[in-house]
């Protein structure tokens, strides 16, 4: 059998995807640059400025140094504030938005890629997770998706009964969560399914299958999605 010589990629560096978080976001954010400097060069002042209260010249060196250090850490955090920010507001109102962020929760949830619901015109779509707070439905678009988002409950509490089904309507409207609230609001679920119940519920759930909804020409809602990689710096 012969062997597979095709180059395996090269892992990127921390400072790689520090540096491509910077161009994705300056481009649409005119504050960055000024508020990385500014916090930056704050906080170097703030540990100096304490160095020469103290009086001697190690207490200086270590303050100048562990400002220097603290300052990167502080930029670091306001730009990764300031990317996520900036990353939400492209993705609202895209549909499949509300599944690539639920994605990046990293322990404690799964959410599938495919929805398990939608609407006639593919104008409204339900995703699906599962996780510490039991089963969480994902629905977008407007008042159009409350009919399969409220189908899709009660056909899962009767599938999989002793498992919760929260609904989560995403969007700006009334009761619905804004995408940048999305990854705090599934958080808050109480939670419900121990760490060895949820491989349980997610096979049940995969072998009684999903609704088949319908896909009007044209409309693909999981290519539809953003890149859950460029929004996490690949």
């Amino acid at each position: 059998m012969a062997k597979n010589d095709a180059p395996k990629p090269k892992k990127q560096r921390w400072y790689h995807l520090v540096l491509q978080a910077y161009k994705v976001t300056a481009p649409h954010d005119k504050y960055l640059l000024p508020g990385i400097i500014g916090i930056f060069v704050g906080i170097v002042a703030i540990a100096v400025l304490i160095g020469l209260l103290i009086g001697n010249t190690a207490a200086i060196i270590y303050m100048a140094i562990f400002g220097v250090l603290g300052g990167a850490l502080g930029a670091m955090y306001f730009l990764t504030r300031r990317f996520e920010r900036n990353a939400f507001a492209r993705m609202e109102g895209q549909l499949g938005a509300s599944v690539a962020v639920a994605q990046s929760i990293r322990t404690g949830w799964t959410f599938a890629d495919e929805p398990v619901n939608m609407d006639g015109r593919g104008k409204a779509v339900v995703f699906q997770g599962v996780g510490k707070g039991g089963i969480a439905l994902l629905a977008e678009g407007g008042a159009a998706v409350r009919k399969p988002a409220d189908a899709t409950k009660k056909r899962l509490e009767k599938l999989v009964p002793g498992v919760p089904v929260t609904v989560i309507y995403v969007g700006r409207g009334q009761g619905e969560v804004p995408i940048a609230g999305l990854n705090k609001a599934i958080r808050k679920l109480p939670k419900a399914l121990k760490k060895n119940d949820r491989p349980t519920v997610e096979a049940r759930l995969k072998a009684i299958g999903g609704a088949k909804p319908p896909m009007p020409k044209g409309i693909d809602p999981v290519r539809a999605r953003p890149d859950r990689k460029g929004m996490r710096g690949r």
